[in-house]
């Protein structure tokens, strides 16, 4: 299984790499070890799904979960943020 979540590298921010069913080829700014571990993250998401899926079915559940997470991230930030402006007004 390792060989087929391979991300290949051309070079010059070129790669190809395997999400779900499909082979997707793209040219990014990202380092590279950022980009493979997004790309990573996004294969064993989709990894996860039930194999009845579509492609864009899958997709999508994944763009839900990251969305999830990500507004969840922000909601623990504005917390933080509050919890930090409410200690600052304290002192």
């Amino acid at each position: 299984m390792y060989e087929a979540l391979e991300i290949r590298s051309f070079g010059e921010g070129k790669y190809s790499f395997l999400v779900g069913r499909q082979r997707y080829t793209l040219t990014t700014p990202l380092d590279e070890e950022r980009f493979v571990r997004i790309v990573s993250a996004i294969q064993e998401l989709v990894a996860s799904f039930p194999p009845a899926l579509t492609q864009e079915e899958r997709l999508l559940l994944a763009l839900m979960a990251f969305s999830h997470e990500l507004d969840d991230i922000k909601c623990r930030l504005c917390c933080i943020t509050e919890n930090l402006k409410d200690s600052g007004a304290e002192t």
